[in-house]
């Protein structure tokens, strides 16, 4: 497993400042995250292995192959490269999203991060399952885990909140499950899991 990840992220900090605004070319020119809960039971078991906090409030790039989604993708974060509408940008983001009901009785054990990334114009690439790009096999998806699995019942909706956070120094992501029931927050202030920034 690997703990970084394009797919949720954007380079610029939220003191960056923008030093020119004359035309240019960015590629990509927008990349937009999306989220979905998913059951994993033998990745889950992998992590419960490590006994340890950190191993749970760590999201991780990886090839899903044995797991079952709950409910379709919904979009979670967007970022327009580059963001000449703030200065000094402010990448800090918050969401809270409400699922399609469940099909079936299932046990959640986290959510698996996708994106979409406009390069040029109407040319995109996508690790999202709805709008997957053939033989796209550079970037994974990133899995945020949850401490402790939730029983999910038939047409019953998952809701989770999540945080893109920022300071002077680093970029983390914390996370919580709101609906059937409430989690902890995990990773809170960075604690287990962030992303330098360079001065």
């Amino acid at each position: 497993l690997s703990s970084s990840s394009p797919s949720f992220s954007s380079s610029s900090s939220k003191n960056s400042t923008i030093e020119s605004k004359e035309p240019g070319i960015s590629i990509p020119s927008s990349s937009t995250s999306y989220i979905q809960p998913i059951s994993t039971p033998k990745l889950w078991s992998e992590l419960s292995a490590q006994k340890s906090l950190k191993s749970f409030e760590t999201p991780y790039v990886v090839l899903l192959h044995r797991f079952s989604a709950i409910s379709p993708s919904l979009k979670c974060f967007h970022f327009k490269h580059p963001n000449l509408e703030q200065d000094p940008i402010d990448n800090r983001r918050e969401i809270h999203l409400r699922f399609a009901a469940a099909k079936k009785e299932t046990i959640l054990h986290g959510f698996a991060g996708y994106f979409e990334s406009v390069l040029f114009k109407d040319v995109m690439i996508s690790i999202r399952p709805e709008t997957f790009s053939t033989d796209m096999f550079s970037w994974f998806p990133i899995y945020f885990p949850l401490r402790t699995p939730v029983r999910i019942k038939k047409n019953e909706s998952v809701q989770l909140k999540m945080w893109r956070c920022e300071d002077k120094t680093k970029v983390w992501y914390e996370w919580c499950l709101v609906s059937p029931v409430v989690s902890p927050i995990h990773n809170p202030n960075g604690r287990s899991y962030h992303i330098g920034l360079k001065s």
